[in-house]
């Protein structure tokens, strides 16, 4: 029997852009399709661009909310479907997207999360394909995942299961909805498909484009919230000391059986946004990991074991001070 399809659009302040957003929804076609769309209270026309479309609308609203996250929970608390997916209102879905999403859905009962690809269009005009998940490889999937969010669509008993979105999220709820099913469920119901779903505009007042900094700040806080959860005090202290200050999140799902692959996914985040080391805070914290570490590889393949292996020789300078100064006579070379 083929799913019902929830899809919830959170806008504000993107009248622009929209209107062509709710069409690629309305237009597809081969699906069961429930669309809902959660307007933050914009004062740019988006209100009357949605009541427009009201009659293609499963439920609607505009007025004041606390960010996209919270947008999103408005969403699920109204969706009926049996499965999940948001597009945000300054993009949208392809042609015949949809129809896939239905057809793997119904076809494979393990299926919890799929993974289509997506075009991220420039905005002047031109696109790239995004790369997919090796699907095969369950330490990747958990380690350096991609998200396509546009594109990727979940069973919606496993996203009510994990509590829908955290709240407090502003620019990592893809990615927490992401590890949070695959911690309850595991990779083996994950799946990807060579179809592109979805177009992911890169446009100047996106999130993405302006918001690499909270990005890595969220993200080192789930991170934060599992090493709490599996007992991991050592990684814990290790973030604290570069990152301090989390945004109060709701406690992670992680299990201790799962305590080695969280300090993979800690020790790869570490490396990948820490390679340049700007600050004394952040010269301790990468000094404590390579103690910690010992000759541990570096999970996220050889660019990012090359970068570690680059850095390793200035870590072991006994402060700040004396990293510094090697920086400038050239001393810390691999």
């Amino acid at each position: 029997m083929a799913p019902r399809i929830t899809i919830i659009t959170p806008s504000y302040q993107q009248a622009s852009y929209l209107e062509e957003c709710l069409r690629s929804v309305h237009e597809q076609v081969g699906a069961t399709v429930e669309h809902i769309v959660v307007d933050g209270g914009s004062t740019d026309g988006s209100a009357a661009v949605i009541r427009s479309w009201e009659p293609h609308l499963a439920w609607w609203c505009s007025g004041p909310d606390a960010g996209q996250s919270d947008a999103l929970n408005k969403g699920l608390a109204h969706a009926t479907g049996d499965v999940f997916g948001w597009i945000n209102s300054d993009d949208r879905l392809l042609p015949g997207a949809l129809s896939v999403v239905s057809e793997r859905f119904a076809s494979d009962p393990d299926l919890i999360i799929l993974e289509g690809r997506r075009r991220l269009e420039r905005p002047d005009g031109s696109f790239e394909r995004s790369s997919l998940n090796d699907h095969t490889s369950s330490d990747a999937l958990f380690v350096a995942p991609v998200i396509n969010q546009q594109a990727t669509f979940y069973r919606m008993d496993a996203v009510r299961a994990v509590g829908g979105i955290d709240p407090a999220l502003h620019y990592c709820m893809d990615l927490d909805l992401w590890w949070r099913v695959l911690l309850a469920h595991g990779p083996g119901q994950v799946r990807t498909t060579d179809h592109e779903l979805a177009v992911f505009r890169l446009q100047p007042a996106s999130k993405t484009a302006e918001g690499t900094r909270g990005f890595v700040r969220e993200t080192a806080a789930l991170l934060r919230a599992m090493a709490v959860a599996v007992g991991d005090t050592d990684m814990v202290s290790v973030l604290d000391s570069g990152y301090p200050d989390p945004p109060d999140l709701r406690a992670s799902n992680a299990r201790p059986g799962q305590a080695a692959l969280v300090r993979r996914m800690i020790i790869r985040f570490l490396v990948k946004w820490n390679a340049t080391i700007a600050s004394e805070a952040g010269f301790r914290m990468m000094k404590r990991l390579s103690e910690l570490m010992g000759g541990d590889t570096v999970p996220g393949g050889p660019d990012l074991e090359a970068r570690w292996k680059a850095m390793r020789p200035g870590l072991r300078a006994p402060g700040w001070w004396w990293y510094r100064l090697g920086r400038k006579l050239g001393l810390w070379i691999a």
